[in-house]
């Protein structure tokens, strides 16, 4: 009986992202997308004879639990691709270090992290004129990288004021949060089938199941300066930072992924009963600019 080659098989695969690094998949897909109709003809048999070819453009997908653990530097899991895209975008016209060295480039166009009680992990949706490389087993990766994957015990989840304290952080029991960049494909004349990728605007929002204290779930509803933004004053704009960030054990020297500058919690339900957790359930939307300090505070 032959022996299949293990490139063959499904596993553990490392994705070459260009000037960014090695990331760890476990699941991939990427499809090459190439606009093209049929033109009818006033006059003529039913035959196609005319065909109108648009752009052409590639669409990715890489997801994988949420790490924990590894120490090389130079891969990284998918939480970290999310992380370094979304502020990489924010700027609104990103320069071309992540660029390929011929101009071509991808952006994240979408992202989630799902969290549960059997695994934490994250999607990135890419599109882009160029295709993400796949890096084999040997090129430009560790022969062994030791790991586990997260749980929902290494995930907080923070609440307000970003970077200046620990108070509002809080246990998550469960919850997903959604990424989205609005982006346009614009076309040039004289140019290529490739179009130009404009980033129009971002967004993000989720609903996650705290475990929480009465105490803390009457503070976040008695204390303004938690979402600043969620209590207006009327004929005054409330806009002091008070964001969202989704935080990754280890909590001593923890990694980011910062949901937004400003965050409005647009649904918050409190739940106490006899022998179970307290819980709250926070639906938020969260928004942030190029000029956001938080991205080189933090």
């Amino acid at each position: 009986m032959p022996l299949l080659n293990s490139e063959f098989l499904s596993n553990w695969y490392t994705i070459s992202f260009d000037r960014f690094g090695i990331c760890i998949a476990e699941s991939f897909t990427q499809a090459k997308v190439q606009e093209a109709q049929n033109k009818g003809a006033i006059q003529g048999d039913i035959g196609t004879h005319i065909m109108d070819i648009g752009g052409k453009y590639y669409t990715s997908s890489v997801s994988a639990p949420v790490l924990i653990g590894y120490t090389d530097a130079e891969v990284f899991d998918v939480f970290d691709l999310i992380k370094h895209y979304t502020e990489y975008q924010s700027a609104t016209i990103p320069n071309t270090f992540f660029n390929n060295v011929d101009g071509n480039a991808y952006l994240l166009k979408g992202a989630q992290i799902d969290i549960s009680a059997e695994a934490v992990k994250a999607t990135a949706n890419f599109e882009g004129d160029n295709r993400v490389d796949i890096a084999t087993y040997a090129i430009a990766a560790p022969d062994n990288l030791y790991a586990r994957t997260a749980r929902f015990y290494d995930t907080k989840f923070t609440l307000g004021p970003i970077g200046v304290t620990d108070d509002f952080r809080y246990n998550i029991l469960s919850g997903n949060i959604n990424i989205n960049f609005d982006i346009d494909k614009v076309y040039i004349l004289n140019s290529t089938q490739a179009p130009r990728f404009a980033v129009r605007g971002y967004s993000a929002s989720g609903s996650i199941k705290l475990a929480i204290t009465p105490t803390q779930y009457a503070t976040i509803l008695d204390n303004p300066e938690i979402i600043f933004g969620s209590e207006q004053t009327p004929g005054v704009l409330n806009y002091t930072a008070g964001g969202a960030q989704l935080v990754i054990a280890p909590f001593d020297n923890p990694r980011f992924l910062i949901l937004g500058t400003y965050a409005v919690i647009t649904k918050m339900e409190f739940n106490m009963q006899q022998n179970n957790i307290i819980t709250a359930n926070v639906d938020f939307a969260a928004f942030f600019n190029k000029d956001s300090f938080l991205l080189e505070s933090v």
